[in-house]
């Protein structure tokens, strides 16, 4: 009898292998045959799941960024403050570090395609939209305190600017990247964006 392969945990298994590709040597390493030696098998294994190399990587970018969404979410549910939930999406630890490092490289590709700049685009805003989420949850949790929606949606994206900032000068600086540098920076950044605008309606 056939053994039977499960197509998406064999796509995340691929995607996996890619993404410490890309993260050590950039997107230049994504090839067929690399992510096949990696795998320990011939490029049959990748190109079952992926059509060509740009499937591969932006397939390996969604899968990096969906982990980040689901640390983001998993941190939601358990409770966290927003300070808790930003602390889920830096790259403390090798996995999220790997995943950023992907991340960079998607960037680095999709600045000159307009499509992969859509997806990135997409990401983005859909990570805006969840730190909006929680400052109105927070807001409505503080009586007499109502930021109008346009301040609200403008201080999500500051707070964004800030993780996103912290993130990227953890995977560039070496000595940022432990978590201690890297949770300082995101509290002393969040005291600053929230008491230095303006006065609530």
């Amino acid at each position: 009898m056939p053994i039977q392969v499960d197509r998406e945990v064999q796509r995340e298994h691929v995607t996996s292998l890619a993404a410490r590709l890309v993260a050590q040597e950039g997107v230049a390493a994504l090839t067929f045959r690399r992510v096949a030696g990696a795998a320990g098998s011939s490029t049959a294994i990748v190109s079952t799941y992926f059509t060509d190399k740009r499937d591969l990587l932006l397939s390996t970018f969604r899968a990096a960024a969906s982990r980040t969404t689901i640390r983001f979410e998993a941190a939601i549910n358990a409770g966290g403050s927003l300070q808790d939930c930003l602390e889920a999406w830096l790259p403390l630890d090798e996995d999220r570090l790997t995943d950023w490092r992907v991340i960079l490289a998607f960037w680095g590709v999709a600045v000159t395609d307009p499509e992969l700049a859509a997806v990135q685009d997409g990401h983005v805003s859909r990570a805006r939209a969840r730190v909006e989420r929680l400052l109105r949850a927070e807001r409505t949790g503080r009586a007499g305190s109502r930021r109008p929606p346009p301040e609200l949606e403008r201080q999500a994206q500051q707070i964004l600017a800030l993780t996103l900032g912290i993130a990227l000068q953890a995977v560039f600086e070496p000595a940022a990247s432990a978590s201690l540098p890297q949770r300082a920076l995101l509290t002393d950044g969040l005291a600053r964006l929230t008491l230095s605008g303006p006065a609530d309606a």
